[in-house]
């Protein structure tokens, strides 16, 4: 056996009879958990504290330069304590227990629906996201004892009995922790507290978390189940195998999971954009991140930069004898080492000895191969090098454990504040709720897509009004906005499918009259639970026939000056009055004061009979065009003699639709008499709505599809602007679906909004408008993002004023069937793409 063979490593290699294997035994650091502490066995202890997630909007670089700004103030502010434990775990994504909430909320009608989908929704999403997690970010400081003893003979003597005592307490089995340690640590861990809290949002870590997270090192990749006691030594129970190099196999009575350690080995001299400890959550399965810091005194980083200072001379003599140029990126080195070492010396800028680990892992070996290739590829990338070690996994595993000693301290990385900042530590990717329905994915970053997205995206409808801790809105109110073809009708159906499973009673405007044929087109002659739920739906159609005449006349179904002041408007509207026509404008308020005073039934035909019968010309003209306009066409759903039944909205489902309306160009003013018809229509039709949303019986939704158009009159503006003030109190939610946000971009109107979702902007200028109604960040990438979103794709703004883009992905097939609004192709796409 040659000295050749002799290798110290803390497992067995191989069963070669010629190796000397030599075992390192790792003693299990943690003594106890006390709250938020961690006590070692060494009598150490450590804080932990939990540090709540950072999000920043689409390309919002000002967001993302003042997490950096916090990071580096913390890091330097935390050289005080010494040694600092950075951790980042992924928590998978319990689909099951999400659904089966949101199963539990779902009430009256149509909640066994609701259930019959929701299991559907979790079938597919177990399968097809089973490697979706959430980051949880956490940092442990490393606490100083404040001695009360003083540092004479006899302190040291005290200091030394009661070591004595505690070791024969230990031995005897004893468990307890000396009140008096914990009251030297009390000063520091507050101190470490307070510092954290000043540049990140933190909260003290739950003995739960750290059960969690001790348990999760012994069960990674499989399902994480506490033991009822929670002892330590139930959450440490698994076998760890290093059998093959480079690996553990961590078994469980009936399961087993392969997961490999990486250090990183060398970062690169620029780490500006590096995002080293966040960009790796695109990257579609587990990452978990280990990020030790340590800190000496100012004279030992000085003499860092010396040695470093050494390194460069003896480059220069070697390039010197080879006759070579000096490579730039040792010039960029040789600077940013000089500006260090000024800093150090007149600032006292710490530097920060990191030990950084990603550990990755597979239910199988050769999965876990897949993602360390994966991952040192993407670090590769971005010049950050990382290395599988043969030999040390075990060691790593170790040093991962909360209050660990550093026992593989070959992997030292000597980082600044600054370098360390660009690690983003905390920064993570979240938008919507946390539980709702399933709305589709997150693909903010190039790339992305909804088939390979991790990044699920959930909502609830019914949440906004709850003032919810965190959120910037307190609202439910919506508005989906966009140009036809783009998905706002398909979002806006599958929104107001999954909130009816809440209970909530919905009314929807549907000027197109497309909703009950598309429904309908789609559920064929056999029953099933969608066929009956599309079945089951109140569907009120106004069509220009006699027998519909004045459903939506406001005098029969309004009162008081609700009633006139929006017949009024109608008739203002539709005459087309211009500003000096005083005289036809106060005789259109007379004949609508006297109808309703004097008359039993009013309706606006006996408004348009007074303005017949006025001595003044002018007015009997007007009155001769409404006459003319109320007893033709669609426009004499507004006109009655006040005899008319009232519409019933005694289902849970309403949906109003008006027969062979000519709507405007998207967005544009009405250029026709028809047009001019279809806003004024749009009128009694909001009133009606806004008498629905005023019952506070019940949780509502009232739906505005093309609700631009009412913007065209003042009346509806003011209708809409009243819906978004008292919707929260009457249990209302207003959704606003309509071509352009430009009339809804106004201070007193998008606070009252709580979740903004926006489909490609036509042009420059509407990107613009868009931009400044999200509050994102005015730059060309985000002109450039909106103006280029595709089919189903939108940017959206959740109650916690989130934004990410978006890609709507509706699960079941008879749902898309139901909600395409696209002329059937006959086989015209299959034609074109066929020579592609």
């Amino acid at each position: 056996m040659g000295e050749e063979w002799t290798r110290i490593t803390p497992f067995p290699l191989d069963t070669n009879p010629l190796k000397v294997e030599v075992i390192v035994v790792l003693q299990f650091p943690i003594h106890r958990i006390e709250n938020n502490l961690v006590i070692t066995k060494s009598e150490d202890i450590w804080s932990y504290y939990r540090v709540f997630e950072n999000t920043v909007g689409i390309n919002e670089q000002e967001a993302l330069e003042n997490l950096v700004y916090r990071l580096e103030k913390l890091a330097w502010q935390l050289s005080g304590f010494l040694e600092i434990d950075y951790k980042i775990l992924p928590v998978p994504v319990d689909i099951e227990a999400r659904i089966s909430k949101l199963q539990n909320q779902y009430e009256g009608k149509y909640a066994s629906v609701g259930s019959y989908y929701a299991e559907r929704l979790r079938d597919i999403l177990i399968e097809e996201a089973k490697d979706t997690v959430e980051y949880k970010f956490f940092i442990g400081i490393k606490l100083e004892r404040k001695e009360n003893e003083g540092d004479n003979i006899l302190g040291t003597t005290i200091r030394s009995l009661k070591g004595l005592n505690r070791y024969v307490q230990r031995l005897s089995g004893y468990n307890g922790i000396d009140g008096e340690l914990l009251n030297q640590y009390r000063e520091s861990e507050e101190s470490a507290f307070a510092t954290l809290s000043s540049y990140l949002p933190a909260t003290r870590a739950k003995k739960e978390e750290l059960h969690y997270l001790l348990r999760h090192f012994f069960t990674r990749g499989m399902k994480n189940e506490r033991e009822n006691d929670e002892s330590i030594s139930s959450l440490t129970e698994g076998i760890l195998h290093q059998s093959d190099a480079g690996f553990i196999r961590i078994q469980q009575l009936e399961d087993e999971s392969y997961c490999a350690f990486l250090p990183v080995t060398e970062f690169p001299v620029d780490m500006n954009g590096r995002a080293w400890s966040y960009f790796f959550q695109e990257l579609g399965f587990p990452v978990e991140v280990h990020i030790r810091t340590h800190y000496k005194e100012k004279k030992d980083d000085y003499s860092e930069t010396n040695k470093i200072k050494r390194r460069f001379r003896d480059q220069d003599s070697q390039l010197l004898q080879a006759n070579e140029d000096e490579d730039s990126l040792i010039n960029a080195g040789r600077t940013l080492l000089h500006e260090l070492e000024n800093d150090i010396k007149n600032q006292g800028k710490p530097l920060l000895r990191t030990y950084t680990h990603f550990v990755v892992w597979g239910m199988t070996k050769s999965e876990c191969r897949s993602r360390v290739t994966r991952l040192k590829r993407a670090f590769k990338d971005r010049g950050v090098e990382v290395l599988q070690p043969l030999a040390d996994q075990l060691l790593l595993f170790h040093q991962s454990i909360p209050g660990a000693d550093i026992v593989a301290p070959d992997w030292e990385q000597i980082l600044t504040p600054e370098s360390f900042s660009d690690s983003l530590f905390s920064l993570t990717r979240k938008v919507g709720n946390t539980v709702g329905f399933y709305l589709g994915k997150d693909i903010t970053s190039p790339g992305e897509t909804v088939e390979n997205s991790p990044f699920l995206v959930f909502y609830h409808p019914f949440l906004g009004q709850l003032g919810l801790k965190g959120s910037k809105y307190s609202s439910p109110h919506v508005t989906i906005s966009g140009p036809t073809g783009m998905g706002k009708s398909f979002l806006l159906k599958d929104i107001l499918l999954n909130a009816i499973f809440f209970g909530a009673k919905i009314l929807m405007t549907d000027p197109k009259n497309e909703v009950e044929k598309k429904f309908k087109a789609t559920i064929g002659e056999e029953q099933s639970p969608f066929a009956d739920l599309i079945e089951s739906f109140n569907y009120i159609t106004f069509s220009s026939d006699k027998r519909d005449a004045g459903k939506l006349d406001p005098l029969t179904f309004l009162e008081g000056e609700e009633a006139h002041d929006t017949a009024v408007a109608i008739l203002e509207y539709l005459a087309e009055l211009q500003s000096q026509e005083r005289n036809i404008k106060t005789a259109i308020y007379k004949g609508v004061r006297h109808v309703l005073t004097t008359e039993r039934k009013p309706g606006l035909l006996k408004v348009v009979k007074y303005l017949q019968s006025s001595e003044d010309k002018e007015v009997q003209n007007v009155g001769d065009l409404l006459y003319e306009v109320g007893t033709n066409g669609v426009a004499k759903l507004m006109f009655s003699n006040g005899d008319v039944s009232g519409i019933s909205l005694k289902e849970q489902v309403n949906i109003l639709q008006i027969q062979n309306l000519t709507l405007p160009e998207d967005g544009e003013k009405p250029a026709t008499r028809d047009e001019h018809i279809a806003v004024a229509l749009m009128i009694p039709l909001a009133k009606f709505a806004t008498k629905f949303a005023r019952d506070d019986s019940q949780t509502k939704i009232t739906i505005f599809e093309e609700a631009w158009m009412l913007t065209n009159t003042g009346q509806g503006h003011k209708l809409i602007k009243e819906m978004l003030r008292t919707g929260r109190s009457l249990r209302s939610a207003v959704y606003i679906v309509t071509q352009s946000t430009v009339d809804y971009n106004r201070a007193d109107v998008k606070e009252g909004i709580g979740t903004k979702f926006s489909f490609k902007a036509k042009t420059i200028e509407e990107a613009g408008n868009i931009i400044e109604f999200l509050g994102i960040e005015d730059n060309k990438e985000n002109r450039e993002l909106l103006k280029n979103l595709s089919e189903g794709q939108c940017v959206m703004e959740d109650i916690y004023g989130r934004t990410a883009k978006i890609q709507i992905d509706v699960p079941f097939n008879e749902w898309k069937d139901a909600f395409n609004t696209k002329e059937e192709d006959k086989g015209r796409r299959e034609t074109e793409e066929a020579f592609i």
